[in-house]
Order: structure tokens, then sequence, then C-alpha cells
């Protein structure tokens, strides 16, 4: 913690800096797994990152300065995590890409018609807590494996990594992705693969990419993808900021995340949302700086985001060289805490209209099946939704009878 008599402004600045640098370290290897899958090129996944990073920074000042609020924008964690599981490694090629960005423009539209459209954020309000969670937990289920079994597979790449990870995890949880990715990249560095870099771009760039859009991806990506940002960031998000005193101007933070994701989109760029986990290392009062003034705090973290952009490029150079068990046990385990929170939430509700529907809309998430070309993250949540009303419809019948015995007997 920064000392007491510290300026406000520099206070302000370590509170965002360090919003921005863990909301990126945390959880930007899901989002580099997510577009591999999807069958993006090196240069491609460069120019998403960029671009999400750019949305992100700009979106984060255009909020912050107008409403005089802490609010930090970030990317959609749990909807990178949501399509990374969905699609293996190697199942992507262009094709889906471009469909995948089809499908990510939609959310964009989605997003804006949430802002402009009260009664639309109001029903996706009205989708159990335990069921978004729960289709969440299911898909992230096989990616948290992998460290576990890579390290029994290759101790000598993926031990490094979870030792420092669970040490960290003693010492400064906040910090313990950031210190394992340092220590992938020691690991990298005496196992580097100079010819995965040879068409690596390192300096800054943009790549257009041609949206496709059909039927297939708006119900398997988009439709997910928008439920799981509604559910999992943007209205926690909006319960901390209403938590710390701060009032959000729902239709202006829609609409301009929804425009920038769509806009991003057309370069590869992930969906962007109100922050929420991290929303509360510049929202909250542990951060030192006055009420008043915590909104500057969210205006640094922009800015981290727009440096971080610029040093992207950079980063999938480390990634592109680094073998695919170092990769995937960094990625497991930066899915860990998303998986933990997901497991919480899904059955934090001992009730059996809760926790049956959640245990069914698990294991069809986790099943990865399809039918009729609709994937399992629409038919986990319809699974659920079915077997809740059914047990509610019992326990309703259930209840009816014993009032009419009951009023019989009077």
């Amino acid at each position: 913690m920064p000392k007491p008599d510290a300026s406000q402004g520099t206070l302000s600045a370590i509170a965002g800096i360090t919003t921005g640098l863990v909301g990126f370290l945390s959880s930007f290897v899901i989002v580099i797994a997510m577009m591999q899958n999807l069958g993006a090129t090196d240069g491609q996944i460069s120019s998403g990152l960029l671009a999400v990073c750019f949305g992100i920074g700009l979106t984060t000042f255009f909020l912050a300065y107008t409403t005089k609020a802490p609010i930090t924008i970030a990317w959609s964690t749990p909807g990178a995590a949501l399509i990374a599981g969905a699609f293996a490694a190697g199942e992507g090629d262009s094709e889906l890409f471009s469909h995948s960005m089809g499908a990510f423009l939609i959310t964009g539209v989605l997003l804006i018609a949430t802002g402009l459209v009260r009664p639309l954020a109001d029903l996706v309000a009205k989708i159990p807590g335990e069921i978004a969670q729960a289709m969440l937990a299911g898909f992230l289920l096989a990616y948290c494996t992998e460290p576990f079994l890579n390290l029994a597979s290759n101790p000598w790449l993926a031990g490094p990594v979870i030792a420092v990870w669970l040490i960290a995890l003693w010492k400064a949880p906040r910090w313990a992705i950031p210190a394992a990715f340092v220590a992938s990249l020691v690991v990298i560095a005496f196992n580097f693969n100079t010819e995965a870099v040879d068409d690596v771009i390192l300096l800054p760039h943009l790549e257009f990419v041609v949206p496709a859009i059909d039927a297939a991806s708006i119900i398997n990506i988009a439709l997910p993808l928008y439920l799981v940002t509604m559910a999992s960031q943007n209205l926690p998000g909006l319960a901390i900021l209403k938590a710390y005193d701060y009032k959000l101007p729902w239709k202006r933070a829609m609409v301009s995340t929804g425009f920038m994701s769509s806009l991003a989109a057309l370069f590869g760029g992930l969906t962007i949302n109100l922050a929420a986990i991290s929303a509360a290392l510049s929202a909250g009062s542990e951060s030192g700086v006055k009420h008043l003034r915590r909104w500057r705090s969210a205006m640094w973290s922009g800015s981290t985001y727009l440096v971080l952009g610029l040093l992207c490029s950079v980063v999938v150079l480390v990634i592109s060289a680094a073998p695919s068990e170092v990769f995937s046990t960094l990625a497991g385990l930066a899915l860990v805490g998303t998986f933990s929170g997901s497991v919480a939430g899904a059955w934090k509700n001992p009730a059996e209209h809760s926790r049956m529907p959640a245990a069914v809309t698990f294991i069809i998430a986790a099943s990865g099946l399809t039918i009729f070309g609709i994937g399992a993250a629409i038919w986990s949540i319809a699974g659920g939704l079915i077997v809740r009303g059914i047990i509610l419809a019992r326990k309703q019948k259930e209840e009816d009878k014993i009032a009419q015995e009951h009023a019989d007997h009077q």
C-alpha cells in the first residue's frame, strides 16, 4: 500500500496502472487461446489485441471523464473462456475466424440494443445466475485440467510454472498469474522455437477482417457471448459501482461498449464490457484515493491499456515461440479463478430448483454436444431452464395440494 502522505495523483496512478495490469496480465492468455482456437494467424492475433486494448482504453477515457466516476472497461474474459472451450485447438481456420468476427460484431449490436431498450437488459437479468455460471464452468473444465495433465506428461515444462503460481497464490494472490507468466518466460527462454516466429510482425498493426454473418455463428457464438458478458461482467460491474456509491449511465455505457466492440471485431478484437472484479481496484477505498477523485484512477487504467496495446505484437511473438505445453498450462491456470467463481455461483443456493438445473447445465456444457448445428452453450441453458421449470412446477403443485387439503379441513 502507498504511504498515507503520498499525493492523490500518485495514489490515482498506482491504483489505475494496477487495475490495467491485473486486468491484462491475468487473462490475455485466455484471449490468445480463444483466437488460436478460432483459426487466427499471429498477425490477426496481434491486430485483435491492439484493437481491443485501444477500444478498452478509449472507452474507459470517455466514460470516466464524462461521468467523473471510476468506470473501467475490460474485455470479456468469461466470453473468451467460453469460446475457447467451445472450439478445440486446431479446429479453427480462416472461415471460422471470419464467422466469429461476424458474431462478435452482432454481439456489439446486441449490447447497443441493451442500452437503448432497457427491457432487453431486464430479460437477460431474469436468466437464473446459477444457470449462466454453470454453463461457463462446464466449458472451462477441460481447459482447467490442462496444467495438471501437462505436469504428468511434461513436468519440466509445466512444473516450474505451476510451482511459481502456487507460491504467488500464497504470498500475493492478485499477482499469481502475472508471476506464472514470468515463470513461463523463463521456461520459454530455454525452449525457444525460432522457426515459429519467422513471420511475426513486431510493429503494432491492424489487419482488417471481413466479417461473415450466418445463423449458426449467431446462435453458437454471438448469443452465448452476449449472455455470459451480460451475466458475468456488465451486471456485476454495475453492482460493484453501486456498492461504492457511483451512478452508472446505463445507456451511455452499453452503447459505447457495444459500438467499440463492433468496431474492434472488424480487426479481430474481442467484445468489451464493464470491468467486474478489477473494477474494485480503482473504485474501492483501499486505493487511498478520495471518492470524488477516483475517476482519475480509471483514466490511468485506460492509459495502461493503450500502452499494452502497442506491445501486443511482442507478446504474440513470445507466445508463438513457446512450447504448446507451456502456453496451455498458463492458460489453464489463468482460468482456475474464473472456474472457481463460476462453480461457487452455480451452487451457492442449496435449493433443489437451483442446484439440480445448475448440475444439468454444467454437464451439457462440459459434454460439448452439437445437435441440429446448435452448440452446447444454447442446449445447456435450455436444459437447465427446462429442469428448473419442471421442479418449480412440481413444487407449486405440491403446495397447491397442501393448501387445498388445509382448506378442506376448515
